[in-house]
């Protein structure tokens, strides 16, 4: 609050000049303040101060608010209030600004205090016209007796300074825009502390440092620089500093604090210097060009990015008009020295503005460029990209990234790489020629290709070989046992049929074996998954895998508390583990030691020994060993199909291939790690599932169950054979069948008013697959239950969002009484 002292002269309203002339000149007496001579002490000596000081003042005193103001405020005036505001009320003056100066003045004549406003828009008529005016002012009441008499307002308008600053802020905004686009980091350091002082956030950004980092000392950035470019760095620096060059450039690698991540800078610096010679400031540009220098090695010291990109950036304590000039001047010093093509267009797509790199990349001078849109020069068969881009901008998205070709002055044509933004009434987009890198990709991917098919047909072959083997082998014990089962049979003789019966069976049931093998090394074997407990699963293996691996070998089964749940199928993953299991027990002839262990484990990044699992949480189940071991050179092939150390006729080669596209079927992984004499550990990864565990899996035979009276299973297979046993089978538990051929003739069956339960279906059929067969069934029986029979995973979607509710998966082979198990259960459920 304003305490103002008794002045010493009677006369306070001498002076002021013109005001002070009018205040005195005033029919006070007819007034609501009455004579000068009753006026209050405080109102007086404020009177006194406004009337003769230079600084624009004004006083509305009283309830009434009535106006006092000097020379230096009526300047500021029209002549729409100019006299008549002296002792007029201030609502009554200023009636048309009351809504922003009004609450200003109750909160300080109500005991408030003082109030300060800085570039405050009041918009006023002056001269016959409406201003939009900016004011810095400040209220401070006046004491009168125990209250508040008045309040006395300092003010300046400052209109022009305001407008000059916003025009200010708009340059800096546009160069910081540009900066962004082009990703330029800028930095000043002072040479005589080694202090980085300034730096830009583009500068933290590129060299990983955090959005709030203070200062840095030489030290600290020279500690950033990577190892082998240290000491030639830090070199050329010194020597630019103690030199009596003007600029400074150089290229060397940095490790990011922030990651890690080694990445390669190019720096063009300015040094300043005093009347002696001295090195006194430093100011640079940095660019993160690891990206070109990997593309191609011969050009890592290639031309500098920018030229020139910072002058000196001068104290900004000069006047305003000095500030706007030197942030032009550094806007357009990064537009001329970019390497990168920039322009500006209108929301039309015409081109505005072009940097010199348009010319120095394509040929075309910028009088060539302006004034048109980029339709002359995109490749016809790039079907108008650049414009649908531009479109975009103008309509609703503000970036936009997109390559495209455009035509060089010669004819030829070059790859662009753009990244375009919106912002007002104007689309500002950057572009980069990638020609020599899309050569470069282009060359890489027809090598990988050429290097695919060897493969390829590298694989055919081993593949051709072992199946034909192990299948001639088991046909052979097939038709064997069948001819000698029909010799028997035609003699009339039944001794020994039973084991030929065995025998045929077991080499049929090996060779279902092998096709399942082969289906899960293909990733193409159908699952079932289930969201497992994997220390639930291993735990319930370990009676069946004692008596697998003898008594010379020790079990030992570590769980990890707190587990995580893992979606998988269950059948395959006690496979796997039972494969694991064996395989252990043949590399430890004269006994050893085995561990089962399970562990939750989180992967944040790829890595060199996981290369296929996303970053993320999995469960490991690792079966370690402590047999023979592996060399490195058998290790990299154990996961080849038909690749086996075992003896003829003791493997086929497919048991972890089977694991490895189990695991990668199920989105894991699986990796091994052997020496000579060490042993071997093989780690099954499996992703993590949030969802309820099931049930455990039951594997116990039950016999199956007769149908009830009128059950009906429709059956769809165009293989006669299989068809015929499976109506065969049916039949004789009970059951009425229906059956089909083919998907259209099943379809017509499903829309007669037979009662169905069941449809049994081959997922395989000509023409119409069973799963369209399916899906056209349920539209006229919403709540029909249906059971897939499948040789081999046709569809990639079998094993994710395939099966519905109500629909069930069997996979051939497979022994009647487990069909009948599946037919009683979905009829039954």
């Amino acid at each position: 609050m304003l305490k103002i002292d008794r002045p010493t002269s009677a006369d306070f309203l001498a002076g002021g000049g013109e005001m002070g002339a009018l205040t005195r000149a005033y029919n006070w007496s007819a007034s609501q303040l009455g004579p000068p001579q009753t006026w209050p002490q405080s109102l007086r000596t404020a009177l006194r101060i406004l009337l003769n000081t230079n600084h624009p003042m004004f006083i509305w005193w009283g309830p009434g608010l009535i106006q006092f103001y000097n020379d230096a405020y009526r300047q500021t005036m029209g002549p729409e209030r100019h006299p008549s505001a002296l002792g007029q009320g201030g609502r009554e003056c200023w009636a048309e600004i009351w809504d922003i100066i009004g609450p200003q003045i109750e909160q300080v004549m109500s005991g408030g205090g003082a109030t300060w406003h800085e570039n405050q828009l009041v918009p006023v008529t002056r001269h016959g016209k409406l201003e939009q005016v900016y004011w810095t002012y400040g209220y401070s009441p006046i004491d009168e007796d125990d209250g508040i008499g008045g309040v006395l307002v300092v003010c300046r308008d400052v209109t022009k300074d305001y407008l000059a600053s916003a025009a200010l802020r708009e340059r800096e905004a546009e160069l910081a825009r540009v900066q962004q686009i082009g990703r330029i980091g800028g930095l000043e350091v002072d040479l005589r502390t080694g202090f980085r002082n300034r730096r830009s956030p583009e500068y933290l950004l590129i060299h990983g440092l955090p959005p709030d980092a203070a200062n840095e000392s030489h030290e600290d950035w020279v500690r950033r620089i990577h190892p082998e470019d240290r000491e030639a760095t830090e070199k050329k620096f010194r020597d630019a500093v103690a030199g009596r060059v003007r600029e400074y450039t150089v290229q060397y690698r940095i490790i990011r604090p922030s990651d890690g991540e080694t990445r390669w800078i190019s720096v063009k610096s300015t040094i300043e210097r005093d009347e002696n010679g001295r090195a006194i400031r430093l100011v640079g540009a940095h660019s993160d060009v690891t990206e070109q220098v990997v593309a191609d090695l011969a050009l890592r010291q290639s031309e500098e990015r920018f030229r020139n990109l910072a002058d000196q950036l001068a104290e900004l304590n000069a006047t305003l008009a000095q500030r706007v000039e030197e942030k032009t001047r550094e806007r357009d010093r990064i537009w001329n020295v970019s390497q990168d093509l920039l322009v500006v267009a209108d929301r039309n797509g015409v081109w505005r503005t072009v940097n010199p790199a348009w010319t120095k990349t394509l040929g075309w001078s910028e009088a060539e460029l302006l004034n048109r849109t980029s339709e002359w020069l995109e490749h016809p068969d790039d079907g108008g990209i650049t414009r649908a881009h531009v479109k975009k901008l103008g309509d609703s998205e503000t970036t936009v990234k997109f390559e495209s070709r455009f035509r060089h002055r010669d004819g030829s044509y070059r790859w662009l790489s753009w990244t375009g933004v919106s912002d007002k009434d104007r689309n500002y987009a950057v572009a980069r020629d990638v020609t020599a890198e899309k050569a470069a990709a282009e060359r890489l991917k027809a090598t990988e290709e050429a290097l695919l098919q060897s493969q390829k047909m590298e694989a055919v072959g081993q593949l051709t070989g072992g199946i034909a083997h192990d299948f001639n082998n088991l046909l052979t014990g097939i038709v064997g046992s069948l001819d000698l089962l029909q010799t028997r049979l035609d003699q009339g003789r039944t001794d020994n049929v039973a084991r030929y019966i065995d025998a045929a069976m077991t080499s049929a049931n090996r060779a279902a074996a092998l096709t399942h093998r082969l289906l899960a090394f293909a990733r193409r074997q159908p699952l079932v998954p289930k969201s497992v407990d994997a220390n639930r699963l291993v735990v319930s293996l370990e009676d069946l895998l004692r008596r697998t691996i003898g008594e010379t070998i020790d079990l030992e089964i570590v769980a990890s508390n707190d587990l995580w749940g893992t979606l998988c199928d269950p059948n395959q993953l006690e496979s796997a583990l039972l494969n694991l299991a064996i395989n252990a027990r043949d590399a430890m002839p004269d006994g050893g030691r085995l561990a089962i262990a399970t562990a939750n484990v989180r992967f944040d990044s790829v890595t060199a020994d996981t290369p296929a699992l996303s970053p993320g949480d999995y469960v490991s189940i690792s079966v370690t060993d402590t047999g023979v071991g592996m060399s490195a050179e058998v290790a990299a092939r154990a996961f080849d199909p038909f690749f086996t150390t075992k003896p003829i006729g003791q493997g086929t080669g497919l048991g972890l291939s089977m694991i490895y596209g189990f695991a990668r079927q199920s989105n894991g992984h699986v990796t091994i790690d052997s020496k000579l004499g060490r042993g071997t550990s093989v780690k099954l990864y499996l992703p993590r599932h949030l969802g309820d565990v099931a049930a455990p899996h039951a594997s116990a035979v039950r016999a199956p169950e007769l149908a009830f009276t009128g059950e009906t299973v429709l059956v769809v297979e165009d293989e006669p054979v299989v068809r015929g046993v499976i109506l065969e089978m049916l039949g004789e538990q009970g059951y009425r069948t229906l059956e089909a051929v083919d998907g259209p003739s099943g379809l017509r069956i499903l829309r007669t008013n037979e009662r169905i339960d069941l449809l049994v279906t081959d997922v395989g059929l000509p023409g119409m697959n069973g799963r369209q067969v399916a899906d056209q069934a349920r539209e006229t029986r919403p709540e029909l239950r249906i059971l897939f029979i499948t040789g081999y995973a046709e569809s990639v979607a079998i094993s994710n969002g395939f099966l519905q509710p109500g629909m069930e998966m069997i996979t051939k082979p497979f022994d009647l009484d487990h069909l009948a198990q599946r037919i009683r259960a979905m009829i039954s459920g």
